[in-house]
């Protein structure tokens, strides 16, 4: 008999990771409530109880400390999220970003941890968490390469920009706010596992994939169209921020799980905003296209209002806390690294310019594009929710960590 308990415990790595979940969790079923008369078809997927599946299988990830359930949750929540991804089925664009997805979750996600914990049974015979001593490298780099995928690391990230948008804006805010962010929890257990320290080869790996993650979202945001698509390059973006927060653990700086966990809200809180309040651009404009809502300004203040408030959430702009989380991140790079930490700052200069060429170029730009329908009141809330959490989630933060 192999050795398993099931136990469900909250830690300080687990902490902010649930209370992200849950946030995200109600504001995206609040948001929903109204975004869904969009669809004119009879869905084949139940929204809600996928939804639902969803964020509870979310929610348990960071509770359980053995392998076993934890895969088993891990392929939950990618089959619900699969499903989600599709719901537009109609939309011939969205099943085939579900089908990519999906095979390569299931090819460069679920193998290799598959593979990783076979391997940690074999050698440790057990499933629970624990000290990986035996064949350290090769189980390491598998947990690593499996959870770098789902977070969207390059070379890994080329099922990101099509999947987050293709499903509902609410769910788009889980996938990109809540979920790839499990990819870095993941990555933080297993370090744990083996004291944050691992071969050089991998730190290399690691900390080259961050930075072209970030390079490659840069390139790439003035060559979109659709702005859920650029707020998904922006995912794979702050992926690579964090991903820098974790090589300068690997590098010797203590305490990076408590900037990680700041971070994670902080870029959650700021995510969901954003891809609701495109979720309202759809509502009301029935369009994901910039160029059809130049001068939307000037046809709904309230939808233009909101997109602005959290393209500067998302940015990093004072008073959003996202700001003093990347912030922290360059502090901490310059502990080991002036050169990392200039290049972190450049970059987010960089990225804001071109953030805020969107909103000269489209939302306060001539035109008066025709709302098809008034915003529903529960998306604007939705997203003014999520600004107010996302300027005081510093103090959030603090408390819990402080007294957990």
């Amino acid at each position: 008999m192999f050795e398993f308990t099931l136990t469900l415990s909250l830690d300080r790595i687990a902490l902010l990771f649930v209370f992200n979940v849950v946030i995200l969790g109600v504001v995206a079923i609040l948001a929903s409530v109204r975004y869904l008369e969009i669809y004119t078809f009879k869905p084949k997927i139940p929204y809600y109880p996928t939804l639902l599946i969803f964020i509870v299988s979310m929610l348990l990830i960071p509770l359980v400390h053995d392998w076993l359930s934890f895969l088993f949750l891990w392929e939950i929540m990618t089959l619900a999220s699969y499903f989600l991804i599709i719901y537009d089925w109609p939309e011939e664009k969205a099943k085939k970003a579900g089908w990519k997805y999906f095979a390569t979750m299931h090819l460069l996600d679920t193998s290799p941890l598959m593979l990783a914990i076979t391997l940690y049974y074999a050698f440790h015979d057990t499933f629970n968490f624990g000290p990986i001593t035996a064949y350290k490298d090769v189980i390491v780099a598998l947990f690593l390469f499996g959870f770098a995928s789902k977070a969207g690391l390059f070379p890994l990230h080329f099922w990101l920009p099509d999947a987050h948008p293709a499903a509902p804006s609410p769910v788009s805010a889980l996938l990109s706010g809540a979920m790839v962010e499990l990819g870095l929890y993941g990555t933080m257990r297993v370090l744990e596992s083996v004291g944050w320290s691992v071969s050089r080869w991998i730190v290399y790996v690691l900390g080259a994939m961050a930075i072209l993650s970030m390079l490659v979202a840069v390139l790439s945001y003035p060559l979109q169209d659709d702005i859920k698509r650029l707020f998904a390059w922006s995912t794979i973006d702050n992926m690579g921020w964090m991903y820098l927060l974790i090589l300068a653990g690997l590098l010797g700086v203590a305490g990076v799980e408590k900037g990680v966990s700041y971070y994670v809200v902080s870029h959650g809180l700021a995510k969901a905003a954003a891809f609701i309040s495109t979720g309202a651009m759809l509502y009301a404009f029935g369009t994901k296209s910039l160029n059809k809502v130049r001068g939307i300004m000037k046809s709904d203040q309230l939808t233009a209002g909101l997109l602005i408030a959290s393209i500067f959430a998302l940015e990093g702009v004072p008073p959003f806390n996202l700001f003093l989380s990347k912030l922290d991140v360059i502090k901490t790079l310059l502990a080991i690294s002036p050169g990392l930490a200039y290049f972190a700052a450049i970059e987010w200069a960089i990225a804001f310019i071109l953030f805020l060429r969107v909103i000269h170029r489209y939302i306060i730009n001539d035109g008066r594009p025709e709302p098809k329908r008034k915003l529903a009141g529960s998306i604007a809330i939705a997203v003014v929710l999520l600004l107010f959490l996302s300027m005081v989630s510093q103090f959030i933060c603090e408390y819990l960590w402080v007294r957990w």
